[in-house]
């Protein structure tokens, strides 16, 4: 390996965690692949895709949201990921606050006129992409046909009631309209709440949580007829909240790497690091062979947090940069995760 290899993976950030929803589904290695067992994102479409509300469970940064991005990118043609962002909600514990925010991002992933004319100059240019970008429709079409004018008129209607706050006592009706619209044309939205961590915040916000589970989230789970993908942190599944609505959900419980997978798992997800820079090496290469070992402790010292052991290793990576090495070494990690665990209470 070349000391200008490491500087590029310092500099470009390969194993940064990234946050943008856009960008996780290509960041997701498959928990399905790396344990080898079907369980996960197979059986999280398919709960979609049969119209099931899903909620997917797992420890702080243990790749819920990453999950869901892959799910949402491998929808069926007649299924529409819509995006609620829970951060940019002012109250998220509240159904109406909740029920707006989520009613005015399907509105702005809607525009309709936008998606029909980036839609031609994707035609105009040949471009094609083998799956949808969550968030949206793509192409601009309902059903796989054209968008028929009445249906501009309806989420139009829909976006001047919101704006004017006609909506203010019955938001979740008017979301319920949203899908009653899309519906009639043959395509089932799904609501995505994948930000819900850093929204609810941890343990030391349990009221928090308690509100947004029997509030907002019993609300999409059991009030609009619609699937939705919902990620939820595990300490709440021991929850009175939690119990009301588990019984309502196709549960994916995230999985944890065992000593067993977890040697070639990490290196695999190095891998498709790599493969997504366009890097011609992998992880044998790029990491000397304890290096595996000191992540796999760290991994399971976070509460199995792979966003913090990628951040770890990345650090590591700078580190070995300064040095110019060759590769990333045991010293390099030693010293990034010192600088970690300074920074994180698992």
């Amino acid at each position: 390996m070349t000391v200008e290899l490491i500087e590029l993976i310092a500099a470009q950030g390969v194993f940064r965690p990234r946050g943008h929803f856009s960008q996780l589904a290509a960041d997701h290695v498959p928990f399905d692949r790396l344990t080898g067992r079907e369980g996960y994102e197979a059986a999280a479409l398919q709960a979609v895709s049969n119209d099931e509300p899903v909620g997917v469970v797992g420890a702080r940064g243990a790749g819920k949201s990453s999950l869901i991005a892959y799910v949402c990118g491998r929808l069926p043609d007649t299924h529409v990921a819509l995006r609620v962002p829970v951060t940019g909600a002012d109250d998220p514990t509240s159904v109406s606050v909740m029920a707006a925010v989520a009613l005015s991002q399907a509105l702005d992933d809607l525009d309709l006129e936008r998606y029909q004319r980036d839609a031609l100059s994707r035609a105009r240019a040949d471009q094609h992409t083998e799956h949808r970008t969550p968030g949206g429709l793509r192409g601009g079409t309902l059903g796989g046909g054209p968008v028929p004018a009445q249906v501009h008129g309806e989420l139009g209607t829909l976006r001047q009631e919101l704006a004017s706050n006609r909506l203010a006592s019955e938001r979740l009706a008017g979301l319920d309209r949203l899908i009653t619209i899309l519906v009639a044309r043959r395509l089932q939205p799904v609501f995505v709440l994948e930000d819900t961590e850093a929204a609810i915040g941890g343990a030391d916000q349990p009221e928090v949580a308690e509100a947004f589970l029997t509030g907002p989230v019993r609300a999409f789970v059991a009030e609009l007829e619609s699937p939705c993908l919902i990620a939820i942190q595990t300490l709440f599944t021991g929850s009175y909240a939690y119990a009301q609505i588990a019984a309502q959900l196709r549960v994916i419980e995230i999985p944890t790497l065992t000593d067993a997978t977890a040697p070639e798992a990490l290196p695999a997800i190095v891998n498709n690091r790599l493969e997504q820079y366009e890097l011609a090496a992998d992880a044998q290469a790029v990491l000397a062979p304890e290096v595996t070992e000191q992540l796999i402790g760290f991994y399971d010292e976070t509460g199995h947090s792979l966003r913090f052991t990628l951040a770890a290793l990345q650090t590591a990576a700078e580190y070995a940069a300064d040095m110019r090495a060759q590769r990333i070494g045991p010293g390099h990690v030693r010293a990034a995760l010192s600088d970690w665990r300074s920074r994180i209470t698992p």
